[in-house]
């Protein structure tokens, strides 16, 4: 299954053209998700009703498409419905987080067959980390059970600035002479595709989660930082470089406080995980209470604890998430207000709050936001969990391949 799509087309002779026709067959009924009839092929592909039987019947051959059933029709011969036979289309799917890496196989249904995750990383700019990542999805891959010859391709989805036309990662592995993406498709010898983390989320929630019924949406991943996806006309926007939706660099926070960007004002220094952790240790230094044990001054509270004190009803915890919230919802009506979408979705770690963090940012929101457009824009929470960066890595590979579809029907 794998030789077709890597299939040399750049001769055009009669054997080339049918096997592409038989690779946009496979494609249509992998987009479609279930069964076609030779009719329904023959439109899709524009070709006579001869050369769609017999494109079909050398697939049947091949063991590629089996009969599961008949068409109803009012009168007239019912005609088979074709689908693909013991055929399953995998990816090799990556997600590089500050403190963490996680490893996933992922078929065409955004369905996770493998997932693992290494928790005691930490991300750095030398070969030394590089080394580790490399070996960690090598050991990965090699445990997954899944044959190197099903995969197709491999999708990664890293933190900080990517520039997903080259492949190249602009703030980690940055000091080799060729682009990340190039250098993973070497080791692995698969097709790699790299994008931005959120970028990743985003397009899991675009194609399986709460956008995929809108057309204009903003996904916020938020954890230890602030990520933003700008879903336009039922796509993710990249930008001209890659960079778009720095939501967390523009200048709704705090102005005196400097970002790592170098900046002051960047809305990421007052909302994300790392963001609530100094604001709360800065809270104990002027002597607040709170349920978490600080005793020890050398320990490090995690925001992950923050949240969970909130839940348990900690005051200061309460206090400061809706802090964040707020200045979170502040900003995104701005936002609507700039591109007018018909959902917020707020996935990440923060997602667990629920309502604890619904209710400040929808107040945030109202500061700012127009009453029209606000009025039809609805704000959810994301339902993929800490799968979605995996799954949407994994889309990266069968958008290539043409075999999910990547637009809304009309």
């Amino acid at each position: 299954m794998k030789a077709i799509f890597n299939s040399n087309f750049t001769e055009i002779t009669n054997e080339s053209r049918l096997m592409q026709q038989k690779l946009r067959i496979i494609q249509v009924i992998s987009q479609q998700g279930h069964g076609i009839t030779v009719p329904d092929i023959c439109k899709e592909l524009k070709i006579s009703a001869p050369t769609g039987i017999k494109l079909v019947n050398e697939l049947q051959d091949e063991g590629f498409l089996a009969v599961v059933g008949k068409k109803e029709t009012l009168n007239g011969r019912k005609p088979s419905i074709y689908a693909l036979k013991n055929v399953n289309f995998y990816a090799l799917s990556v997600e590089i987080l500050l403190k963490r890496i996680s490893v996933g196989i992922i078929d065409s249904r955004l369905n996770t067959v493998y997932y693992r995750q290494k928790t005691d990383f930490n991300l750095e700019n030398n070969q030394e980390c590089l080394d580790k990542v490399e070996s960690f999805i090598l050991d990965c891959l090699n445990n997954s059970g899944v044959s190197e010859n099903s995969i197709l391709g491999m999708g990664v989805g890293i933190t900080g600035r990517v520039k997903n036309s080259t492949g190249e990662s602009l703030n980690f592995f940055n000091f080799m002479d060729k682009p990340l993406g190039e250098y993973f498709s070497g080791v692995f010898d698969i097709p790699v595709f790299l994008n931005n983390d959120t970028r990743c989320f985003g397009q899991a929630e675009r194609i399986i989660g709460k956008a995929k019924d809108a057309n204009h949406a903003i996904v916020i991943n938020l954890s230890r930082g602030l990520g933003t996806s700008l879903i336009i006309d039922n796509k993710i926007v990249n930008g001209g470089m890659g960079f778009a939706g720095e939501l967390g660099h523009m200048q709704f926070g705090n102005k005196q406080k400097m970002c790592l960007c170098g900046k002051k004002g960047c809305l990421g220094n007052d909302v994300g995980g790392f963001a609530l952790e100094e604001n709360f240790m800065e809270k104990i230094a002027e002597g607040e209470k709170t349920i978490i044990d600080v005793s020890d001054s050398e320990t490090t509270i995690r925001y992950d604890e923050i949240m969970a004190a909130a839940l348990d009803g900690d005051d200061l915890s309460i206090k400061l998430v809706q802090e964040m919230g707020y200045k979170l919802g502040h900003a995104l009506g701005n936002i609507i207000n700039l591109l007018n979408p018909e959902l917020i979705i707020i996935g990440g770690k923060f997602a667990k709050l629920k309502d604890l963090l619904l209710d400040p940012v929808k107040t945030g929101i109202t500061s700012s936001a127009l009453v029209s457009p606000l009025h039809h824009c609805n704000i959810e929470f994301s339902e993929l969990g800490d799968l979605a960066g995996i799954k949407g890595a994994g889309a990266l590979v069968f958008e290539y391949f043409e075999l999910i579809k990547t637009y809304k029907l009309s």
